[in-house]
């Protein structure tokens, strides 16, 4: 009789583990589709065909579903982890010249099958960035995603610093790599970027290459025009103050929080006011970006080139996790992917140690590299590196 209870107390408690298990992947689901911002628990209720009281009463307020959210990717990435070495065993990617496929393949996994937990955790570490110690655990969710690498490059001289490099190169990359999936000409660039990216410093680039690169980055401005006019004049008066208004929510809040009603808010006008300026949510939007792209390219020369106070990495990913559900902010995502190294690139590779615009693609994959770690030193609330003495800790 005492066997069978204990059976039966177990049977429960996995029964139990499982349905807070299905409520927090149905969470899972919710953010990759609305993001964090999108998701309520009313929200996951629905999606888990459960009650908002069950969550509340299985797992807790709105705070405890994300941390729950964050104790799930880590799982999920420890079992990732234990697939991909048990995928390459003991061979050893750099000699054998196989690291760049592994490198796109796992970013094209984020496309498919490691959709959901690849948008996650971009929309967990941005929540973390914004919001003080809100997330503590998500330092253990970055330290399994570069343990993986360390642990494919483990055959490797050189194999520390560069899961280093790949997995902060990674963390910014693979947003785009979600988003620009159907894009071939970003597809080319991304594996261009990766080969200059595990390009030895020591060997120059055949200037055919970086003319291929630099032509890629070219031909993107043609899906990206819409997001910019280049001769488009700075807004003043009326127009101007509201527009460095949506600049501060923007960067504030990230730009899922734009709206007329936000803006005239912020202002202290009626929305109504607001609209006369900018009729739609696409002219607010232009609006904002614009005058955020004026402070960050102001903020790169000051400050040479810490790649802004962060607001830079932020826009770049709010952006690309909006388009995947508005195809508006598309054309700002690939413009963002295509230039943020061009204000930056001569000091990147004086810094490098390579003749300026002789290796464009590697000077880029350093700027993503360097995005990926702002994103993490966000998110851990650690201390903003010189550029520099990150790029010694990379290259």
């Amino acid at each position: 009789m005492p066997c069978a209870m204990a059976s039966e107390n177990i049977s429960k408690s996995v029964a139990k583990q499982l349905e807070t298990q299905r409520v927090v992947d149905a969470a899972r689901s919710v953010i990759a589709t609305k993001g964090i911002a999108g998701m309520s628990l009313r929200s996951v209720a629905e999606a888990a065909a459960t009650s908002v009281g069950s969550i509340s009463y299985r797992i807790g307020d709105r705070a405890a579903l994300i941390a729950a959210v964050l104790d799930r990717e880590i799982e999920l990435a420890a079992a990732a982890r234990m697939e991909w070495r048990d995928r390459i065993g003991n061979h050893d990617p750099v000699a054998s010249g196989i690291l760049p496929d592994l490198i796109c393949e796992w970013l094209d996994q984020g496309a498919g099958s490691r959709r959901t937990s690849a948008i996650v955790v971009c929309e967990l570490a941005l929540t973390a960035g914004r919001e003080p110690y809100a997330l503590p655990a998500i330092a253990t969710l970055f330290e399994e995603g570069e343990g993986l690498w360390r642990d494919l490059l483990a055959s490797s001289a050189q194999g520390q610093r560069l899961a280093r490099l790949i997995t902060r190169y990674c963390l910014d990359e693979q947003v785009f790599s979600i988003l620009f999936a159907d894009e071939p000409d970003y597809r080319l660039l991304r594996h261009s970027t990766v080969r200059g990216m595990l390009r030895s410093g020591s060997l120059p680039a055949d200037p055919a290459v970086t003319r291929w690169h630099m032509a890629l980055v070219e031909r993107l401005a043609i899906p990206a025009a819409a997001a910019f006019d280049e001769v488009s004049p700075v807004l003043l008066g009326p127009k101007g103050v509201i527009a460095e208004k949506i600049a501060d929510i923007i960067v504030e809040q990230g730009v899922g929080a734009l709206s007329h009603r936000t803006v005239a808010q912020a202002t202290g006008i009626a929305a109504s006011s607001v609209a006369h300026h900018f009729p739609t949510h696409r002219d607010v939007l232009f609006a904002g970006v614009e005058a955020v792209y004026r402070r960050l390219r102001s903020q790169i020369h000051a400050t040479g080139a810490r790649l802004g106070n962060g607001d830079i990495i932020r826009l770049t990913h709010e952006c690309a996790l909006s388009a995947l559900g508005d195809p508006a902010f598309r054309p700002f995502a690939i413009d963002m992917r295509r230039r943020r190294a061009e204000n930056v690139h001569a000091l990147y590779a004086q810094w490098l140690g390579i003749a300026v615009n002789s290796d464009r693609a590697r000077v880029q994959a350093m700027v993503m590299a360097s995005i990926g770690n702002g994103l993490r030193v966000l998110a851990e609330r650690a201390e903003w590196p010189d550029m520099r003495d990150l790029l010694v800790t990379l290259v």
